[in-house]
């Protein structure tokens, strides 16, 4: 399988489904349901995109597996798997805040090999092939240069509300003094892109899906940044940044003060 073809062909698909939400957010038209709770939302936009790709896909790959945020796994037992969030922000695409993004990664024996994150209000394009570094809108990115925490821009999520107590708000408070800010995008996937182009030089969250992720840790990678995972207080805790504020971050994270 030639990666560098198949990007081109993810890009079509992409756009298909970005064609879509556009079309929604311009008409100001979609239908909005709950899923686990009050605030967990999905759209008939969402299910629709989440279609669109599958389609592709499997007229494409029959033989490939695929795992979707909305759908959970579809086609056969492979090797290859599509891991796919078609709209990751649905909270802000139903507002019309332009930070929502269609994550879509695959993944050969565990190991993703391409990943393409695409925020179609923003028109922001963010791709990576393993070993052949992270772009931008066809332009190639780094992750920043910052040395210290201090001077540092972090971003970091929250989950939708649930009956549990939301662990993040006391680390978010042990690293507010310490940075010069916290951002928070609403979408884990443009997060980490962002931390990849070195708008953001960090950042955490907790109990993130692997559809939230598994495109952008490509893409923070093959930029030169770091991730880590791990389990903190019973929760996994995803960490990235650039090589000095992503093991700064942790130690500080998990420390005891």
């Amino acid at each position: 399988m030639n990666l560098n073809n198949l990007m081109i062909e993810v890009e079509e698909w992409v756009e298909q489904a970005a064609a879509l939400q556009l079309d929604a957010l311009n008409r100001k038209h979609m239908q909005v349901q709950t899923k686990a709770h009050d605030t967990d939302f999905v759209t008939d936009i969402d299910l629709k995109s989440e279609k669109i790709l599958i389609d592709c896909i499997l007229k494409r790959y029959p033989d490939h597996s695929i795992w979707t945020e909305e759908g959970g796994k579809h086609g056969k037992q492979s090797e290859f798997v599509w891991v796919i969030d078609p709209i990751d922000g649905t909270t802000n695409f139903i507002h019309g805040f332009p930070l929502s993004s269609i994550s879509i990664a695959l993944q050969h024996n565990g190991i993703t090999q391409l990943g393409m994150v695409y925020s179609p209000p923003l028109s922001m394009k963010f791709q990576a092939i393993r070993d052949q570094g992270a772009y931008y809108n066809g332009q190639r990115i780094q992750v920043s240069q910052t040395k210290d925490l201090k001077s540092s821009l972090l971003t970091t999520g929250f989950p939708s509300y649930s009956h549990e107590p939301i662990i993040n708000l006391k680390y978010f408070n042990k690293m507010i003094g310490r940075v010069s800010g916290i951002r928070r995008t609403g979408s884990a996937a443009l997060d980490l892109c962002f931390v990849a182009a070195s708008y953001f030089d960090g950042y955490w969250e907790f109990d993130l899906n692997a559809w939230d992720w598994c495109a952008g840790a490509l893409i923070v990678e093959e930029a030169g940044g770091t991730l880590f995972t791990m389990e903190v207080d019973g929760h996994s805790l995803l960490i990235c940044g650039n090589p000095e504020i992503a093991e700064l971050l942790q130690s500080s994270l998990i420390d005891k003060g």
